[in-house]
């Protein structure tokens, strides 16, 4: 299943971070994060700038959940790289699963993240 965010009804706008990034298509070393405790969001790119790797885009997500299917039915793969923007509030893409299906959904930027929830970042 899609979330409705990605009928075409929103703009995606990158995040500071991804500005200025390379959108053609190519192989990308990306990493999938486990912070093992709590986290937000701005925090979570901070950290990951100083190692060299910026947060995918949604779009880099769809490609990653594309290669690798069964990583979403194990636990949330996040992607804040980029956002729509809807009701004043930023949202971000979500890899996750339910009722036996794979599902590309939405989160929001600003809330927390749990212990158990990963990330997906792409090396600079």
């Amino acid at each position: 299943g899609v979330s409705e965010l990605f009928y075409g009804n929103y703009e995606w706008q990158p995040h500071s971070s991804c500005a200025e990034i390379d959108q053609t298509p190519g192989n990308r070393v990306m990493l999938l994060k486990h912070f093992g405790r709590n986290t937000e969001s701005e925090a979570n790119i901070a950290e990951m700038d100083k190692l060299g790797y910026r947060p995918a885009t949604h779009l880099e997500a769809y490609a990653f959940a594309k290669a690798n299917p069964e990583l979403q039915r194990q636990f949330w793969i996040v992607a804040l790289g980029s956002s729509p923007v809807r009701g004043g509030r930023r949202g971000v893409a979500v890899l996750r699963s339910g009722s036996g299906r794979r599902i590309l959904g939405g989160g929001w930027f600003g809330r927390g993240w749990c212990s158990g929830d990963r990330f997906l970042f792409v090396r600079k």
